[in-house]
């Protein structure tokens, strides 16, 4: 048997992130704010900081590239952090909103995987 080591940065979301496409980004609405996803994964997204406060949680509307109807709901603000970036972790999502960001999520990693295999960034973030 193989065993396998993977490193990586610790996060509160413990999903794959994946970066929006610049050119069809994921637009979030967030306490009354429009402001900008600058990554998301299954069970989360980071945003820029100096919007919402840590340790709080929001009301959210997030209109993603591939869904039909934006996905609403409510995050908690991961505590402790101050800076440029925050993490949102999604609470009570329904199985339908949960799959509808999974199905986006999906979709950009395998943007990024044929990205990779063809040896170029071509405007998919990474």
């Amino acid at each position: 048997m193989n065993d396998i080591t993977v490193k990586a940065v610790a996060t509160g979301r413990m999903a794959y992130q994946v970066v929006p496409d610049p050119d069809d980004p994921v637009i979030l609405q967030i306490d009354s704010k429009l402001s900008r996803v600058l990554d998301i994964s299954a069970t989360g997204f980071n945003m820029p900081g100096g919007i919402i406060s840590a340790g709080r949680r929001y009301p959210f509307n997030l209109d993603l590239p591939t869904a039909k109807r934006p996905v609403a709901g409510y995050v908690d603000v991961l505590p402790g952090q101050a800076g440029e970036q925050v993490q949102c972790v999604f609470v009570n999502l329904s199985a339908e909103e949960a799959e509808t960001i999974h199905q986006y999520v999906l979709i950009r990693q395998k943007d990024a995987i044929r990205s990779i295999r063809t040896g170029g960034s071509s405007n998919n973030g990474f």
